[in-house]
């Protein structure tokens, strides 16, 4: 597994529940991940993720 810290600032996929998220990774923290979508600003509880991959 990567570790999360090393995706940021790259495109990703999140899973969260059954919704996925795309776009650039922009912070990890304890409680949320960051991120900025095609048209807006993304920020998805920690507990709700199931997986952060890198888009390739």
């Amino acid at each position: 597994m990567t570790p999360f810290h090393t995706l940021i600032g790259r495109r990703v996929r999140v899973i969260s529940g059954d919704i996925t998220y795309r776009g650039i990774l922009i912070e990890v923290s304890e409680e949320s991940v960051e991120m900025q979508g095609e048209t807006q600003w993304i920020t998805i509880p920690v507990e709700n993720i199931n997986s952060i991959t890198e888009e390739k």
